[in-house]
């Protein structure tokens, strides 16, 4: 199958952030497409082809998380997508291809702060990307050009829309108290 997905168009993203107090950072990426040659779909009949469209994807999606500046504390850390996967939302014109991407940085108890420079640009599509901060955790300051919402002190949801300019500068500054470091009653074990 030699054909290109030229024809399909991004259309919607979301992500979703998870931390622990071990300073693993999880991301879920999701990206919605309209496929209206069913591309994609096609793609799963080509074992090969299927393979090796999924390594080209992943590979660029490194380059791209290469491209980007991440700090947690001051410290530069590496992103990396580990895994992708190929979805449909119900139709064959509406694949979504997933990527799962982590990240370490060290936090401590008290103030941290979460830092990314990427390229700044205009969103070619709606997206939301989701924060959810560990228990004990509380947002103290955002800086994002995008709109953005906090809940509960501990979870943050941020947006754009089609059209909308992004500087490419995020920073998300939280504290973690220093209880929440502590073993909790039901995981210690009896003596």
């Amino acid at each position: 199958m030699n054909e290109s997905p030229a024809k399909v168009k991004p259309v919607h993203a979301h992500a979703f952030f998870t931390l622990d107090l071990s300073g693993a950072f999880n991301q879920i990426l999701c990206f919605d497409y309209h496929d209206p040659d069913a591309y994609y779909y096609r793609l799963l009949e080509d074992e090969e082809g299927y393979r090796e469209e999924l390594e080209r994807l992943l590979a660029s999606m490194n380059d791209l998380l290469s491209s980007e500046e991440i700090r947690v504390n001051g410290v530069r850390v590496k992103a990396e997508a580990l895994m992708i996967n190929l979805d449909f939302r119900g139709e064959a014109e509406r694949p979504t291809i997933t990527f799962y991407i982590e990240f370490r940085g060290g936090l401590k108890p008290g103030e941290n702060v979460y830092e990314c420079v990427y390229e700044a640009g205009t969103a070619e599509y709606d997206y939301e990307v989701y924060w959810l901060l560990p228990e004990g955790s509380k947002i103290l300051r955002v800086e994002t050009s995008t709109s953005y919402e906090i809940y509960d002190e501990r979870f943050l949801v941020m947006w754009a829309r089609l059209g909308d300019s992004y500087d490419g500068y995020e920073k998300i500054v939280f504290k973690i108290s220093p209880q929440a470091f502590q073993p909790s009653r039901s995981s210690r074990q009896a003596p």
